[in-house]
């Protein structure tokens, strides 16, 4: 008496594992894009953050200066892109330009518009086009405009 599994049996086990890898993997890899994507979003956070502390301590400032502050202050504070881990400076003083070779930067840019001045934080998620983005309006006047 033989006490072995057949080829048949195996080749079906295979099947079997694989049929379930297949319907396993997607949500796998959605689960990590969305880490990935709460990541983004509390680096977006922490850039505001910081704005804010920048606010309270002089808002008189010039806001193109206040954010470029807070860039090299994040910059410098050992922040990673959650995207590409190689990325040790992913915040941005500029416009958004958010693609595939961008996933994870987090701009920030001072505008005026009629009067009104505000910084926008803008996130890239994993997909390459959708952001995570925050407005702060000023609360002061600044100088030099």
């Amino acid at each position: 008496m033989n006490k072995g599994f057949t080829l048949l049996e195996l080749l079906i086990v295979v099947v079997v594992l694989g049929v379930l890898a297949l319907i396993a993997l997607p949500t796998l890899l959605n689960t990590v894009d969305k880490a990935k994507d709460s990541s983004i979003a509390g680096n977006v956070n922490a850039a505001s953050s910081s704005i804010s502390g920048q606010f309270a301590l002089d808002n008189s400032q010039e806001y193109s200066t206040m954010v470029t502050n807070v860039v090299t202050d994040l910059n410098n504070g050992n922040n990673v892109n959650p995207a590409n881990p190689d990325d040790m400076s992913p915040f941005v003083d500029g416009a958004a330009a958010c693609s595939q070779s961008t996933i994870g930067k987090v701009y920030i840019q001072a505008s005026s518009s009629g009067g009104d001045e505000s910084i926008s934080i803008i996130g890239c998620k994993v997909d390459g086009t959708s952001t995570i983005t925050k407005v702060i309006k000023g609360t002061g006047e600044p100088t030099g405009n």
